[in-house]
């Protein structure tokens, strides 16, 4: 996958071009690019996702902004597993933001990227204001000898597969639908920073986690089975997020920590990516640092149960 930034394809030929922001690179974008790929061989040309660096709804300076399921980084990674030719990476600044659906079509996709075919998500909409129809995307396409197709609505096991659906199941903690409905495990990555080492204490050293992306989600606060990837190794993990009620009567601050199985080296400052793979509970607070090491022990068996049938 070759990234784009500057409107220039090389040697001017023409694409068939998809449109959309992409968070997640989920089931239902893969299955727009699989529609995608396929018309682009029908025609003998290449394929290219246009997508945005930024959520549009941040550059409008919207009243709600949601959390994002993917960085840039990830996403820009799981687009180029997807076999497609290009990516077009544009910042959505005040000159995109003010274009119309029509001169969106006529000049950015058929006079700058001399497109063949916009294949248009089932829900999406283009153009300041996004209040034209289908319709009338086709009518302005055929003015300019572009054709515009409509892509087929995806569902997972009767499931609508949208971004904000895989939002709204991990905001539940409902970690392991959201996978499906990715396609793959959510992923979090971290630098190791030092905590208060309790956890050691009691035979669970942790890596306490700082996002590197605060605009990414997080999942609802609870006890997961996760796998964590440490220096490109992957280690099976016991991974909590919360306030530890337990340890800190009013904790004013959201911890992810995780232990890491079988591993024991001074990690600070280096990065862990953690692929989050079932929730095994929720947030708790126990009588006593006893009771609570009693109920990691549980854990700890439950998550290797848990890992071991998803090798």
């Amino acid at each position: 996958m070759k990234i784009i930034t500057d409107l220039s394809i090389p040697n001017k030929e023409q694409i068939v071009v998809t449109v959309g922001f992409f968070d997640g690179v989920h089931r239902g974008h893969q299955y727009i690019i699989e529609q995608l790929k396929k018309v682009a061989k029908v025609n003998g040309l290449k394929s290219a996702v246009l997508t945005f660096r930024t959520h549009p709804r941040k550059e409008l300076h919207s009243e709600f902004v949601p959390q994002l399921i993917t960085t840039l980084d990830e996403k820009l990674d799981l687009l180029s597993k997807t076999g497609i030719d290009y990516c077009i990476l544009l910042d959505f600044n005040p000159e995109l933001q003010n274009l119309s659906a029509e001169e969106f079509i006529k000049i950015v996709l058929k006079e700058k990227l001399n497109t063949h075919t916009l294949l248009i998500g089932y829900d999406n909409k283009i153009g300041k204001g996004r209040n034209e129809e289908f319709s009338n995307y086709v009518q302005y396409g055929k003015e300019v000898n572009l054709k515009v197709i409509k892509a087929e609505e995806s569902f997972y096991r009767g499931k609508q597969v949208s971004s904000s659906e895989i939002r709204r199941l991990m905001n539940e903690g409902d970690i392991a639908i959201a996978n499906k409905l990715l396609g793959y495990n959510f992923m979090l990555s971290g630098i190791v920073v030092e905590g208060q080492q309790i956890g050691r204490k009691i035979g669970y050293p942790t890596a306490n986690l700082a996002p590197k992306d605060n605009e990414k989600i997080v999942p609802a606060n609870g006890v997961y089975a996760t796998w964590a990837i440490v220096d490109g190794k992957i280690y099976s993990g016991m991974l909590n997020i919360g306030h530890r009620p337990t340890l800190i009567e009013k904790a004013n601050r959201e911890t992810i920590e995780v232990h890491i199985l079988g591993f024991d080296k001074n990690i600070y400052g280096e990065t862990v990516t953690l692929q989050i793979v079932k929730k095994l509970r929720g947030e708790k607070k126990f009588a006593s640092l006893k009771a609570l090491k009693s109920q990691i022990d549980k854990d700890k068996k439950m998550i290797i149960k848990i890992l071991e049938n998803r090798k």
